[in-house]
C-alpha cells in the first residue's frame, strides 16, 4: 500500500483530467476536494472516487464547464441548477454564493440541483469558516441511492443523506460535523472491500434482515442494506435523514428518494450563518473555546486518552499524514494506475 504525499496525489489527479481536456481551473476544484478528504482521513471520499469520475465523464454522466443557472434569487436566497457539471464545481460555487448573500442579508441558504456528487461535504462547510460564518450542508442522492433501510425495513429507501456543519474559532481549526445520517457511509463499505476487510456488525443487514459483515452482499443482487444511524435509537438517525432528504430533495427541486430509476447525483441544500451579524466574532470565539474546555475537563471513560471535539481527529489525522504520506489501498492505486 503506497503512501504519498498530498502534492503527489495532486499532480496525479491533474494529470489525469488533463488527459480528458478538463480545464485547469476544474480540475484543481475538483482535485482540492479529493485530496483534502483523503488529508483528514476521509479515504471513502479521496482519489478512490478518480476512476469513478473519468468513468462518469467517458460516460456522459459529467458535463465539464456545464454553467450554473439562477432558477431563482432574492437578497437571502438562490436556487441553482448546476446541468450536471463537476459536484465539487456546482457545490463550491453554491457555497461561495451563499457567503456572499449572508455578508449582506445575515443568513443566507441556497438550493441545489442536477449537481453530481459533491464529495466531502465538510470541506464545503469549512469554507463558510473561513469567513467566520457557521456553514450547514446537507445532501441526497438526487432521489436514487436508496441503499439505506428505513427503521424497521429491511429493504434500501434512503440514501446515506449526509450533514455537515463547521464552526469557525479565531486562530484555531474549526469545529467540523460531517458524517451520514446512515451507521455509516456508503463509500467506506467501498474502502473496506478494495482492503479485503470484514465489516464491523451493525453496518449491514441482508435482503432477509439479518445482520452481514460481507461487503460483497452490499454489491450484490438483492443488496445489502446499510443500517439508519443510531443503534437501538435508530429511529432518531432515520428521523434525521428523512429532514435531510426533505431539504436536500424536496426544497431543492432534486427530489426525494424513490423507487424510480432517478439518476444519482446530489441535490445540495447550504445554510450560512454570518456570526458578526449577531454578535462580535471574537466574542463568539472566546464563547465556544470556554464551551470546548468545559467539555473536555469532563472525567474521562477507561482507556480514552482526550475527549475530541467534532472533527478534531481529522485535524489530527491531516497533520499526521503531512508527515508520514497518505495511505492508498492497493486496489485504488491499481485503478488509478491504469488511469495514467
Amino acid at each position: 500500500m503506497p503512501n504519498l504525499t498530498a502534492e503527489e496525489l495532486t499532480d496525479i489527479c491533474l494529470n489525469v483530467f488533463q488527459k480528458l481536456n478538463i480545464s485547469p481551473s476544474e480540475a484543481e476544484i475538483v482535485t482540492r476536494s479529493m485530496v483534502d478528504a483523503n488529508r483528514v482521513g476521509h479515504d471513502s471520499h479521496g482519489v478512490i472516487h478518480l476512476p469513478k469520475y473519468v468513468h462518469e465523464l467517458e460516460a456522459g454522466l459529467i458535463q465539464p464547464g456545464a454553467s450554473t443557472e439562477t432558477l431563482y434569487e432574492s437578497a437571502s436566497i438562490a436556487v441553482l441548477n448546476g446541468n450536471w457539471g463537476f459536484g465539487p464545481v456546482i457545490a463550491t460555487r453554491a457555497v461561495a454564493l451563499a457567503i456572499q448573500k449572508a455578508k449582506q442579508a445575515d443568513v443566507s441558504s441556497v438550493a441545489v440541483s442536477q449537481c453530481n456528487e459533491v464529495g466531502r461535504l465538510g470541506g464545503y462547510a469549512c469554507l463558510a469558516a473561513d469567513a467566520e460564518m457557521i456553514g450547514l450542508l446537507m445532501a441526497n442522492d438526487h432521489g436514487g441511492g436508496t441503499c439505506v433501510a428505513p427503521h424497521g425495513g429491511i429493504e434500501g429507501r434512503l440514501s446515506t443523506n449526509p450533514i455537515a456543519c463547521a464552526v469557525p474559532i479565531e486562530g484555531q481549526d474549526p469545529i467540523v460535523l460531517d458524517m451520514s445520517t446512515s451507521v455509516v457511509a456508503s463509500g467506506k463499505i467501498r474502502v473496506k472491500q478494495h482492503r479485503n476487510e470484514v465489516l464491523p456488525e451493525g453496518w449491514l443487514i441482508n435482503a432477509e434482515g439479518e445482520s452481514t459483515t460481507d461487503a460483497e452482499g452490499f454489491y450484490g443482487v438483492p443488496p445489502a442494506a446499510i443500517l439508519p444511524l443510531g443503534g437501538i435509537a435508530a429511529h432518531k438517525g432515520f428521523g434525521l435523514s428523512v429532514i435531510v432528504d426533505i431539504l436536500a430533495g424536496a426544497l431543492t427541486g432534486a427530489g426525494c428518494s424513490t423507487s424510480e430509476d432517478a439518476r444519482v447525483g446530489n441535490g445540495l441544500f447550504v445554510l450560512v450563518i454570518n456570526v458578526a451579524s449577531f454578535r462580535e466574532f471574537p466574542g463568539f470565539s472566546a464563547e465556544i473555546e470556554r464551551f470546548i474546555e468545559y467539555l473536555k475537563s469532563a472525567k474521562r471513560a477507561a482507556g480514552v486518552d482526550v475527549i475530541r471535539m467534532p472533527g478534531e481527529r481529522g485535524w489530527e489525522e491531516q497533520r499526521k499524514r503531512e508527515q508520514e504520506g497518505i495511505p492508498i489501498d492497493a486496489e485504488t492505486w491499481k485503478q488509478i494506475q491504469a488511469l495514467l
